[in-house]
């Protein structure tokens, strides 16, 4: 395998760190639009913006990012573990609980089971846990499991940029860059970066100058 994994465990442990931060935010204050307003009546910018970030209360946008995660990384884990899990070990005798064989057998049958670095299809099963466990596959991390090959790397790879997205996303911590129709002074077109909680910066696509919020009120 000689792909490269480092974004998708990059991106898996976003997903996992950040799920608390998802729940939390559920109930919290919703936090500034984007764009901000007082840079929208500057520049009086276009409806190409999406209208879920201005006008959507964020608890609902945060809960359809956790539905959506889950609906896609659970899936995925199940997929995964299916075609690289091990079997639980059964070596019972049948003989009973009272042939020590048998119990012994059991016991070690029972513990195969429970190994925690096992993928659960029942029980507690969010977005949290599965990045979790996708990572540790990535990872190579031992257990009950044969390596991934370069397809199922793959798979996790691509889902695993696009949860991530989404909880950058509903968090405000990704930086997103959108046109705003207006032109610069050499004639280029200015974008617009910002929605990671740091100042909005207006970026001409033709000289770079860059400034601003602040610099554009001035």
């Amino acid at each position: 395998m000689t792909t490269n994994t480092t974004p998708a465990l990059a991106q898996l442990d976003l997903v996992a760190r950040h799920w608390t931060d998802l729940h939390q935010l559920r109930t919290a204050r919703p936090h500034d639009a984007w764009p901000p307003a007082s840079l929208q009546a500057y520049l009086r910018t276009v409806e190409e913006y999406d209208p879920s970030d201005r006008s959507a209360p964020v608890r609902l946008h945060v809960i359809d990012t956790i539905r959506t995660v889950e609906l896609v990384l659970i899936p995925l884990a199940d997929r995964i573990a299916a075609r690289v899990q091990r079997p639980v070990i059964n070596a019972a005798t049948g003989k009973g609980w009272s042939d020590d064989l048998h119990r012994q057998a059991a016991l070690l049958s029972a513990r195969d089971s429970a190994d925690p670095a096992r993928w659960q299809y029942t029980g507690t099963r969010t977005g949290q846990h599965a990045a979790q466990w996708l990572a540790a596959r990535l990872r190579q991390r031992p257990g009950p499991f044969r390596p991934l090959n370069l397809r199922e790397v793959e798979e996790i790879q691509h889902v695993a940029a696009g949860a991530a997205e989404r909880v950058e996303h509903a968090l405000g911590i990704r930086r997103r860059t959108v046109g705003t129709g207006h032109i610069c002074g050499c004639g280029g077109e200015l974008f617009l970066e910002g929605g990671d909680g740091r100042p909005p910066t207006l970026v001409c696509d033709a000289c770079n100058h860059a400034f601003t919020l602040a610099d554009a009120a001035a």
